[in-house]
């Protein structure tokens, strides 16, 4: 074989084999959808099956709705103010900070939905029993009032059944049966409780309704669980509540008490604060007016006793002369302490470069012009040493001036300073004459001035608590909740729970997923071969051929009469398939074997060999199965000798082949009578001869052998074949089994070891096989197409050994 052929036939194989990897990935969906559409019907039911239940659950489910409500705080931080707010916050003496955070918390108390549960009895439920389901009602004829009611309680349901509008039959599990007419106290397990009748609603007689009583903390924690508030975003005060309940009107009435229990709750709390500061307002004003009569009393007691008149006008302008003096006398301290500091300042010679703070200068203008001719002359002197140096003659000659005007500084600020306290020595001896002048003032005047100042505080104090107490009270009637209802509770129209379309959805999708289920816990609980990947995932072996299924009784399917028909065209297809395994000119001997009896040798021996033999070669078959063999009773030839009684030496080589009825073309070799010892006739040199005769007088040589998973015949026999075809059947051999076949090829115990598929089913349910009879072409003579270009290909490949 050139290297252009070599190239070539890789090529070929390279190519062959990318198609083969592509074609299983599709065999792979194709087998699913050939699974799914096999099984259409149960599909089918299985729908109809999952749309019912889920129909049938939403027409018997009881619906969830949820009902919204939203309102408005008012938050400090985020401007939530309401209408004339700014108004009534003026008239307001408290200031509490309000924070919708702080509010939301107040929302979801337990407190607070435990007054709603109270007041609306909540914990009592009112069902109606129908046909097929118990669902809870809102709107009933009658109620269930508490008289008194247990904090804890376990749950119990009690059924009342009407009896008109006379009365009614009350009974619970572990109550008897009790009559009662409406408004009648019944001694209930729970307490003491009324049953009274709602007249606006009509009532059936004989009409049975039930009543489920929890206790408060549990139907508190039920409502709790199911309500929700949140706060939309950062940004605003807006609080969105929304509660689920199978009750829209039930649901509705139960948020918007939450609501207004809250909003009064708001208010009660400022109205507490300001009672609370108005009774305390009130019990001052009781003391602080008999302290203020008291004093004036007191006064007038005094004047009366010392004859006194007007004395407070006297007192008065002594007491205005000496605040006078006191004034002027701090003036001129302050004066001095500012010249000092000056002084000070100007002494120090840290500062002989700085400039005089004007801060501290003294109102005197000779002093201001000596201050401010100072200033200039420091600043000048600055701005020369920007660009020159202390040495420069223009500024010692500024040096020389600012020394000098700090000289008449000092001794001017001497001057002012020694005028100024004399001044202040002066002012105290006047202060300490009008002193004196007090001092002289009877110790009554001083007694009486002590009532005056009693007096004006306590009066002062009096109409101080007035004032307050009016700004309580009206603070009090302008008081308003710090929420307003922008949507009052409504409940949507549509039901929250359950979803139409979700619970139709869920229910297809059972439907699915029940029949997908099932097949596929059949794949994976199936120990048996049934799908292509069953053969691929448990063995190596290449796949020579697939034989469909066959109804026919007969052994022999590959007549001429029959030339037409798929299962033949399968047989042709191995024909055509062994030219590639048999491709030495003195390769000719097959041996056929399986895992287990059962599994269709002899069936496809017997046609391999008919097909064979159609074609024009010299076929003999011979039947080795020498424990249980079946072709010669299947074909009625007398299997009183065979090979067997040959390798005995009963029987000579012209006697054991005899003509079969399968063709003329084809020769048939039985097993004889059944031996004792199968195994050992093989290891005979008999058998060895015989094969060489056969190879010498026939194109091929079919061996139908034992199953090699039970015993070791086929093996024994394996040295005398060319190739290996080992029988799997579909729905018949094990998995497992497909072990045995890995081994003889890795191990290469039998040589040039294929699989033929046997009892595939056409149909789609198989995922195998699928499609046989359909795009097979016939050619000349009962050839294929195929059979030709194999021909080709094998002639090329001789011809290329030769060479």
């Amino acid at each position: 074989m050139n290297s252009s052929d070599n190239i070539n036939l890789n090529g070929h194989l390279n190519g062959q084999a990318l198609k083969s990897d592509s074609a299983d990935n599709k065999l792979v969906i194709r087998n699913l959808l050939d699974k799914v559409i096999s099984s259409w019907y149960w599909f089918v039911l299985s729908l109809v099956l999952g749309v019912g239940v889920a129909m049938a659950y939403l027409r018997y489910a009881n619906p969830d709705y949820k009902i919204n409500a939203k309102i408005i705080v008012k938050d400090d931080q985020k401007g939530g103010d309401f209408p004339g707010q700014e108004l009534l916050s003026q008239l307001s003496m408290f200031s509490n900070k309000d924070n919708v955070d702080n509010e939301v918390e107040v929302l979801k108390s337990r407190s607070l939905m435990e007054k709603v549960v109270r007041d609306l009895q909540l914990n009592v439920a009112y069902t109606e029993f129908g046909r097929i389901k118990t669902a809870e009602i809102f709107n009933v004829p009658f109620k269930l009032r508490w008289v008194s009611l247990k904090d804890t309680l376990i749950p119990n349901n009690y059924q009342i059944v009407t009896k008109g509008e006379q009365g009614f039959e009350i009974s619970s599990k572990g109550m008897p049966e009790t009559k009662g007419k409406w408004g009648d106290t019944l001694k209930l397990t729970e307490g003491a409780a009324v049953l009274t009748r709602e007249w606006q609603f009509p009532l059936e007689e004989g009409h049975k309704y039930g009543i489920q009583v929890i206790s408060i903390d549990k139907a508190v924690a039920d409502y709790q669980k199911n309500f929700t508030i949140s706060v939309p975003n950062k940004q605003v005060s807006v609080i969105d509540m929304s509660l689920i309940s199978s009750l829209p009107a039930k649901g509705e009435l139960i948020v918007n008490s939450l609501i207004n229990a809250y909003l009064r709750a708001n208010v009660e709390d400022k109205n507490r604060i300001a009672d609370s500061t108005i009774s305390f307002i009130d019990s001052r004003l009781v003391v602080v007016s008999s302290e203020l009569s008291g004093v004036e009393k007191d006064i007038q007691q005094f004047k009366q006793e010392n004859n006194l008149a007007d004395i407070t006008e006297q007192s008065k302008a002594l007491i205005n002369g000496t605040t006078d003096f006191t004034k002027q006398l701090t003036e001129q301290e302050v004066n001095l302490s500012v010249i000092q500091s000056l002084e000070s300042y100007i002494k120090d010679e840290k500062n002989n470069s700085r400039i005089v703070p004007t801060a501290l200068i003294v109102q005197d203008p000779t002093f201001m012009s000596l201050i401010e001719k100072y200033n200039n002359l420091e600043l000048e002197r600055e701005r020369l040493l920007m660009t020159n140096t202390e040495a420069n003659p223009v500024v010692k000659n500024i040096d020389i001036q600012i020394a000098g005007l700090r000289s008449d500084l000092q001794s001017s600020l001497g001057t002012y300073k020694r005028g100024v306290e004399v001044s202040i020595r002066e002012l105290q001896a006047r202060s300490s004459a009008l002193n004196s002048q007090i001092h002289q003032v009877p110790g009554k005047e001083r007694i009486f001035l002590d009532y005056s100042r009693q007096q004006a505080i306590k009066q002062e104090l009096y109409l101080f608590l007035l004032k307050r107490r009016e700004e309580s009270a009206i603070s009090k009637s302008s008081n308003m909740a710090i929420a307003r209802v922008i949507d009052a509770a409504k409940s949507e129209p549509i039901p929250f729970k359950p979803k139409r379309s979700l619970v139709i959805l869920i229910g297809l999708l059972i439907g699915i997923a029940i029949p997908s289920l099932c097949l596929y816990l059949k794949d994976i609980l199936s120990t048996r071969i049934a799908y292509k990947n069953d053969i691929k995932e448990n063995s190596p072996v290449p796949i020579l051929a697939e034989i469909g299924h066959s109804d026919y009784k007969d052994l022999v399917v590959v007549k001429k009469e029959n030339s037409s028909i798929p299962l033949v065209e399968q047989f042709r297809a191995i024909r055509t398939n062994l030219q590639f395994v048999l491709s030495g000119r003195d390769e000719k001997t097959i041996l056929l074997t399986s895992s287990m009896s059962g599994e269709g040798k002899s069936f496809i021996a017997t046609n391999l060999a008919a097909v064979l033999a159609l074609s024009g070669k010299k076929v003999v078959l011979m039947e080795m199965d020498l424990r249980k063999p079946k072709i010669s009773v299947n074909l009625g030839v007398n299997n009183q000798t065979g090979f067997s009684t040959y390798a005995i030496g009963k029987t000579t080589f012209e006697d054991l082949i005899r003509p079969s009825d399968i063709h003329p073309n084809c020769s048939l070799i039985t097993s004889g009578p059944i031996p004792p010892n199968p195994a050992e006739l093989l290891l005979l040199e008999k058998t060895e001869k015989l094969f060489a005769h056969l190879r010498a007088e026939f194109d091929y040589i079919i061996v139908d052998t034992a199953p090699v998973g039970l015993v070791t015949d086929a093996q024994l026999l394996a040295k005398y074949a060319d190739a290996t075809l080992y029988i799997v059947r579909q729905g018949f051999t094990f998995k497992a089994q497909l072990q045995i076949s890995r081994d003889l090829y890795l191990q290469r115990k039998m040589p040039k070891v294929n699989l033929v598929v046997n009892d595939v089913k056409m149909d789609r349910s198989s995922g195998y096989g699928y499609g046989y009879g359909y795009g097979y072409g016939y050619g000349y003579a009962g050839e294929t197409s195929d059979s030709k270009s194999a021909k080709g290909l094998r002639s090329k490949l001789q011809k290329s050994k030769k060479a």
